[in-house]
């Protein structure tokens, strides 16, 4: 199935993507901290620190590549977990490829939690950077509906006219 040291590798390439998941976290969080606090001016800043992050990533999906092309097998392995699925002979590897696998599916729990907060956090950021547009949107009388929430039929596209109402 594998040659003597993938499981050495693989152990390393978890230890490495570990790392490199909880800096991407922390990244996500120091942006979302500096957002909700509205410290617009030190966002460029944090943001280097995500597309360092992500940039870390990309390099280690080139080694799970090199990894998975190290798998022997009758079938397609398309992950590593399907790799470490495919039970070894030898006892030793049958505990040591369960304990990998585990780490395997905390660190995809992991990798799935950093990306739903950075896709909320991208939200967050897209409708911050149109408040300004909404704002005008609801005060002047003849600006138009914001696209994402479009509900009106098509022929009104007419904004709020709140002062207008309001006198």
């Amino acid at each position: 199935m594998v040659d003597a040291n993938w499981y050495e590798d693989l152990t390393e390439y978890l230890d490495q993507m570990e790392t490199a998941v909880g800096e991407l976290n922390a990244a996500v969080q120091t942006t979302r901290g500096l957002t909700k606090d509205g410290a617009f001016a030190s966002l460029p800043e944090a943001t280097v620190g995500l597309r360092l992050g992500l940039d870390q990533l990309e390099k280690l999906l080139e080694h799970r590549s090199a990894l998975l092309s190290r798998v022997a097998s009758d079938r397609p392995v398309y992950s590593l977990r399907d790799a470490l699925r495919q039970a070894p002979a030898d006892a030793d590897e049958l505990t040591l490829a369960s304990e990998l696998l585990d780490r395997c599916q905390k660190l995809s729990s992991e990798i799935d939690l950093v990306r739903e907060e950075a896709l909320s956090l991208f939200v967050c950021q897209y409708h911050l950077a149109d408040t300004t547009s909404h704002f005008l949107r609801l005060l002047l009388p003849s600006t138009a509906r914001p696209q994402t929430y479009n509900r009106q039929p098509a022929g009104q596209v007419t904004g709020g006219g709140l002062l207008d109402e309001a006198s």
